[in-house]
């Protein structure tokens, strides 16, 4: 058994070093164990309200501020955890997210002008609306519009732009080569 010089509070748990009230240095009592049993039912009191601790708040605090001529304290409270992780992985996931939309309008780029290189090159058809009514020439399309509007949301909503602008810049490139006459 422990014992605080200070306020004199009994401790039968070995592994305690400090006193849990004031923080002083325990003092190890020797005694026979039916004093220590008599001690500890006669230190076994429920504490009262004023003497517990409410752990359940979800907020801390965080900053004191002394106010004004009748020093009324003001507390800040940072958020509970929860919400500190959940913002933490919501700011994660965003910060992918825009990585993954930052490199999307290069992506697109290269893979409209792989199709214009591949598909669209040399396919003859017998009149103008098959081939702009053919699968190749949708595709194609498709990416165009698709490469377009993902380099305009890059440009509007991510901090890195150089890949939007590249993306951009070669589907001009194929818009204009698609438009040129083949010689």
């Amino acid at each position: 058994m422990k014992r605080c010089p200070a306020c004199k509070i009994d401790y039968f748990d070995e592994m305690l070093e400090f006193c849990l009230d004031d923080g002083a240095k325990l003092v190890l009592i020797s005694g026979s164990a039916n004093e220590i049993n008599a001690a500890k039912t006669s230190n076994k009191q429920s504490p009262t309200s004023s003497e517990t601790v409410n752990l359940t708040t979800k907020k801390t605090p965080e900053i004191f501020e002394l106010k004004g001529a009748n020093r009324e304290i003001q507390v800040q409270t940072s958020p509970p955890p929860e919400t500190i992780s959940s913002n933490l992985l919501e700011e994660k996931v965003n910060s992918q997210s825009f990585k993954v939309l930052e490199i999307a309008p290069i992506i697109i780029s290269l893979a409209h002008n792989w199709w214009q290189w591949v598909y669209l090159h040399n396919q003859y058809y017998y009149s103008f609306t098959t081939y702009v009514f053919s699968a190749n020439f949708l595709m194609w399309l498709l990416l165009l519009v698709t490469g377009i509007v993902v380099g305009l949301l890059v440009l509007k909503y991510c901090p890195n732009k150089g890949y939007a602008y590249t993306g951009l810049v070669v589907l001009a490139i194929n818009l204009l080569l698609f438009l040129v006459p083949k010689g």
